[in-house]
């Protein structure tokens, strides 16, 4: 029992320090309406037919319905996440804006298909998540 109310004190502190993406997150998920949702590791996993490739805020992923299994994609959007619990407030600034702006004005070569997860934001995911590119 004790335990049980300590595992519950430390998901609502850190809930709390990863407040402004958390809340972020909750309104994309109302924005991208799942169609399948269910809790993954320490986190809530989204597929949406609306999402294009993958968004992480807080304890919320979405990502789109063409993954439906458990593969690079979620686990590089997990290792967003985890940058997220390191950063608490910072991880917008930090983490979050930069990585929406590279994923905005990137432009793939085909010549370098891994080429957008060598920006610091997705290779530092990509370590965190467990993926090898």
């Amino acid at each position: 029992m004790q335990e049980m109310r300590m595992k519950r004190t430390i998901g609502l502190i850190l809930y709390l320090w990863q407040l402004p993406q958390n809340l972020v997150g909750l309104l994309l998920v109302s924005i991208y309406a799942p169609e399948v949702s269910f809790p993954w590791r320490d986190v809530r996993l989204f597929y949406s037919k609306r999402m294009r490739g993958g968004i992480s805020l807080g304890r919320y992923i979405i990502v789109s319905d063409y993954f439906q299994e458990i593969g690079k994609q979620e686990k590089h959007e997990y290792g967003h996440c985890r940058q997220s619990m390191m950063l608490g407030p910072l991880y917008l600034p930090v983490v979050g804006l930069p990585s929406l702006l590279w994923a905005a004005f990137y432009r793939p070569k085909a010549s370098d298909p891994n080429g957008y997860f060598r920006f610091y934001t997705e290779k530092w995911a990509d370590r965190l998540g467990g993926v090898r590119r």
